[in-house]
């Protein structure tokens, strides 16, 4: 038994005899840091923009009348036809008015070579101031009734107000038509009016002359520049918003009336936006921010953002200052006030 004691009293001592709490060794504070890449807050410029909707339609747009009556003798443009201004579009029969401007021109000859003959015989004295007026009076009458038939005549072939194109051909060969029917639709597309509303917090924003990017679901991809040419002078007291109106030149005449389109307006440039990649950005529990890096201790940061400014940067518009240090990788190990360490071996995200 008593060895039994002893043997017992041996495994004690050596248990008591092993190293101290206060001998433990202390970890490292730096095997700790969290690994981060980081980059510097950088100034770059940014391009302010306002996002509008809207319709684009013709600059002009007429529709075209017959003002004399009688029945279609010509059809010489048709849907979708280019047309010059003063182009002829249709034609009505106009014999009987031509018949009738040849009688007044020979009424005229004789009332002209009338007047001639009575001059001198005024100032002779052969007939009397009366009897010479009435003549002049004739020839007078004669002239106007002639130049009344030249505009019937005239007004017997439809023309072209302007450059455009035949939306729409209402009339058909051997119609009969009377002054006043509607035949043709035509709209001058080049230029685009692009027609929209902008709210009324953005109309300080918009003035005459602003570049404007236009997409249109036809042709993806592409854009179409304008300018913006009016902005309206009241507001809609319902959609509380402005119109306004963009120029599209459309020399390909590829874009049509009635296309719907969006708009990003360029109100102005911003050349010392501060930015910051867009990898050194996150988002918890609905804070947007960042991780200030400083003396090897990361800060968070709750940061409002603006543009994207693409090529993987976005601007701040409230939250960091130019030169500062932020973390762009590594953020979802980091806490406020976690100890990094700065990789060497990375590139920069600047």
């Amino acid at each position: 038994m008593r060895t039994v004691v002893l043997l017992l009293a041996a495994f004690v001592a050596a248990g008591c005899g092993g190293t101290s709490k206060a001998d433990a060794p202390v970890p490292d504070a730096a095997t700790n840091a969290v690994s981060v890449t980081t980059a510097p807050v950088a100034v770059r410029e940014v391009e302010r923009t306002v996002s509008v909707v809207g319709t684009l339609a013709a600059n002009e747009q007429a529709e075209l009348a017959s003002e004399t009556e009688g029945q279609v003798i010509t059809i010489d443009a048709d849907l979708g036809d280019r047309v010059r201004k003063g182009q002829v579009l249709a034609a009505v029969r106009s014999d009987v008015i031509e018949a009738r401007l040849r009688e007044t021109e020979a009424s005229l000859a004789k009332a002209a070579a009338d007047e001639t003959r009575a001059q001198p015989l005024v100032t002779q004295g052969i007939i009397s101031p009366q009897e010479y007026e009435k003549v002049r009076t004739e020839a007078a009458v004669e002239r106007a009734r002639r130049d009344r038939l030249r505009i019937e005549l005239e007004r017997a072939v439809m023309r072209a107000p302007f450059d455009g194109s035949v939306s729409a051909r209402l009339v058909n060969l051997g119609d009969y038509v009377r002054a006043g029917t509607v035949s043709y639709r035509l709209v001058q597309d080049d230029p685009l009016k692009f027609r929209g509303e902008v709210p009324e917090r953005e109309v300080p924003s918009l003035a005459a002359g602003q570049e404007v990017r236009i997409s249109i679901d036809p042709y993806p991809g592409e854009t179409f520049l304008g300018h913006v040419s009016r902005v309206g002078a009241a507001s809609d007291p319902t959609a509380r918003a402005l119109a306004f109106e963009v120029l599209v030149p459309n020399a390909d005449h590829r874009i049509r009336p009635g296309f719907f389109g969006h708009g990003e307006v360029v109100v102005r440039h911003d050349e010392r936006a501060i930015a910051v990649p867009r990898n050194a950005v996150t988002t918890f529990a609905g804070v947007t921010k960042v991780f200030v890096v400083a003396d090897g201790v990361a800060r968070e940061q709750p940061v409002t953002l603006g543009v994207d400014l693409g090529d993987g940067w976005i601007e701040i518009a409230q939250g960091v200052t130019r030169g500062q240090q932020v973390a762009t990788s590594g953020l979802s190990r980091l806490t406020d006030g976690a100890t990094v360490a700065v990789r060497g071996d990375a590139a920069p995200g600047a």
